[in-house]
């Protein structure tokens, strides 16, 4: 089950990750389908992903993982999907505090590559803006 309710969507980033509020801001939630018929709630989110700061031909992309079970090819598919297929973007950034090593970890094996380091930037440690472009993605490619 997902859900792409805006308001929705947006409150679990701004309760997760701290994000502000944003016109822009674009997402889905990946919801078990046990949950199905119920209303949506924060505990409820397998995978979040979501997308703001929407500039030029660039955008932020923001993943959660509450449920691992539910990371699927399909899910990150999708993820990518959106951006470069159905938005004609060229870039995605991702903004991860340096503290975070399972957040790096996991975006440096999707594709993402460290374009630059703020020190004390992040909420704990140094911000890492990661990117990949169209043409890095892997997960978009035909086989």
């Amino acid at each position: 089950m997902e859900t792409n309710a805006r308001d929705f969507v947006q409150s679990f980033f701004i309760e997760r990750l701290g994000l502000k509020h944003s016109d822009d801001f674009r997402g889905v939630l990946h919801i078990p389908d046990h949950y199905a018929g119920e209303v949506a709630r924060m505990d409820h989110v397998g995978v979040a992903v979501g997308y703001n700061n929407f500039v030029g031909r660039t955008c932020c992309m923001h993943v959660v993982i509450q449920k691992p079970e539910m990371m699927s090819p399909r899910v990150v598919r999708e993820a990518f999907a959106f951006p470069f297929q159905v938005c004609g973007l060229e870039a995605v950034l991702g903004l991860v505090d340096s503290a975070n090593a399972d957040a790096l970890d996991f975006d440096t094996r999707l594709g993402f590559t460290e374009v630059a380091r703020i020190p004390h930037g992040g909420m704990l440690a140094d911000l890492v803006i990661l990117r990949m472009t169209r043409g890095e993605c892997r997960w978009l490619r035909t086989h």
